[in-house]
């Protein structure tokens, strides 16, 4: 599975690191085709929030998944209000919806490849360049 991570992309997880659960953050299950998408959200969540808590970045259903809340949760303390919760969900659900139209794998204008064994977002030449694997086929028993 490609995906961002401290060696392909350094920059960036050294930005989003801080703002992971337990300040590890290390990885984003999501191909170099949305980088940007990663980065732009980051960066707008940054803008609203400050220190915003991650808890995951991945493809899910052939679209971008930034799982976050408004701040770290802290116990016995009130969290967020409903509309800080609904303003972060607007932020993440635009990248959402951008990916939709974005390859995962290079970037290009793409759709969703809903007929995959794996639905992912596709340019055409990355759909006709990373074709799936077979499907073993199943052997009667004698």
């Amino acid at each position: 599975m490609w995906c961002l991570d401290p060696v392909n992309s350094p920059e960036l997880i050294d930005r989003l690191r801080p703002h992971g659960r337990h300040g590890d953050f290390d990885v984003a299950w999501v191909g170099e085709g949305w980088r940007a998408l990663v980065e732009a959200c980051h960066e707008r969540l940054v803008a609203v929030f400050g220190e915003y808590e991650l808890l995951d970045i991945r493809q899910e259903d052939g679209e971008l998944s930034f799982q976050a809340f408004p701040r770290r949760r802290v116990q016995d303390q009130p969290q967020w209000s409903p509309e800080e919760s609904d303003e972060l969900s607007t932020i993440t659900d635009a990248f959402r919806t951008l990916s939709r139209t974005v390859c995962e794998w290079c970037g290009a204008t793409a759709e969703l490849r809903e007929w995959r064994t794996t639905e992912l977002t596709l340019c055409d030449a990355c759909d006709a360049r990373f074709p799936d694997p077979p499907v073993p086929v199943r052997r009667r028993q004698v």
